[in-house]
């Protein structure tokens, strides 16, 4: 799958989206790094990227393997869709070419973020806003949600999860977050 982006490079605050370029080379050792630490599926293919960075730490890309992180979500979601974490509007976009969401609210903590990318997504489906997950209080019952507002995958992010499942079970008919099952994975390893 193949996801456009018609972003502008900027930066506002500590936010920053950016192309960069990953050679054949890069690729190749992010490749071997990826097999080493038993995650052959991150590994990506030379191109050029976007990636949304918060004082230099990187938050997200497009790569093929991020894209790969939201293929089945993006595959399912149909109706009203709620979403957590704008980040580069990567799954926003999907749903819109897909052409099979009525409403898609997404909820982003940052205005700097939203002020960067958010003009990129000006269609009447799409509506932005600015709250902390944990804080925002649906309108609207939901077919989808995805939530998406961890820059790393790690066993620290399941009970924040879990808690966003549970706080939105009434009003969201199917949940997931990014990289659930690695991160239940890890969590219950750090046990």
């Amino acid at each position: 799958m193949k996801i456009n982006l018609n972003l502008k490079e900027g930066q506002k605050g500590n936010w920053k989206p950016s192309q960069f370029t990953v050679t054949e080379d890069e690729a190749a050792m992010h490749r071997i790094r990826c097999i080493v630490n038993h995650y052959p599926e991150r590994a990506i293919t030379a191109g050029t990227y976007w990636r949304l960075t918060e004082s230099g730490y990187l938050y997200m890309t497009n790569t093929p393997a991020e894209i790969r992180d939201h293929t089945q979500f993006i595959n399912k979601a149909c109706g009203n869709v709620l979403i957590a974490g704008l980040g580069l509007g990567m799954v926003v976009q999907a749903l819109l070419d897909k052409g099979t969401c009525e409403h898609i609210t997404v909820v982003e903590l940052s205005q700097d973020v939203i002020d960067l990318v958010g003009p990129s997504y000006n269609d009447p489906r799409v509506e932005i806003v600015c709250c902390d997950i944990f804080k925002f209080k649906p309108q609207m019952h939901y077919d989808y949600a995805w939530f998406d507002i961890w820059p790393d995958i790690c066993g620290d992010n399941f009970p924040q999860m879990k808690k966003l499942h549970r706080k939105f079970a009434a009003h969201v008919s199917n949940r997931d977050s990014w990289c659930y099952k690695e991160c239940r994975r890890a969590h219950k390893a750090d046990l």
